[in-house]
């Protein structure tokens, strides 16, 4: 074999082995199928699907796969401007997929003290990042795009409350009961 029928051979294998990739993604990625009990091939397409991501599926875009949660806080100062913040500190992507997956983790929390607990942390951070805020209104929502003929009549997000809370700072919370005991 001269040298260029090896490279165009191999190149051959090559496009073979993406075509086999590729073809692997769009059975295992759109067609829920197990290969988990059909010999030793349909274990090692398994095993290959699982280590290189080929058995993920497409569902992302399906009608039926709402966005993910999230966080927003309404910070109110003491002129009443009210300013919107988020938890995604934009910082990495790591960081954001962090964010996410803490607010995913609450939107599935049964445990309303620890709802209160979590949302509460959130609050102080924000008060912390604006330090003449008066209050912080915590809001979990979860809002998702309307089917695009609805979206084409300008009916562009529907958002569902999940957990909605205010929060004030402890010395203020302590003077307004300490207020309310002194008043007559």
């Amino acid at each position: 074999m001269g040298r260029e029928a090896i490279v165009r051979w191999r190149a051959l294998v090559v496009l073979a082995a993406a075509a086999g990739h590729l073809g692997l993604v769009v059975v295992l990625g759109a067609f829920p199928i197990d290969l988990g009990c059909g010999g030793w091939l349909a274990d090692a397409l398994a095993s290959y699907g699982t280590l290189s991501g080929a058995d993920s599926g497409y569902s992302f875009f399906a009608p039926a796969v709402a966005s993910p949660p999230s966080a927003t806080f309404e910070i109110v100062d003491a002129t009443g401007a009210v300013t919107t913040d988020h938890l995604k500190p934009g910082t990495s992507s790591e960081a954001d997929l962090r964010a996410g997956n803490i607010v995913g983790r609450f939107w599935l929390q049964d445990d309303q003290a620890l709802k209160r607990s979590i949302a509460a942390s959130w609050a102080g951070k924000m008060f912390a990042r604006h330090p003449g805020a008066v209050s912080v209104v915590v809001r979990v929502e979860e809002c998702e795009v309307a089917p695009m003929h609805a979206y084409r009549q300008g009916d562009g997000f529907r958002c569902h409350w999940h957990y909605q809370a205010k929060f004030v700072p402890q010395a203020t919370a302590r003077a307004a009961k300490q207020a309310v005991r002194e008043a007559p």
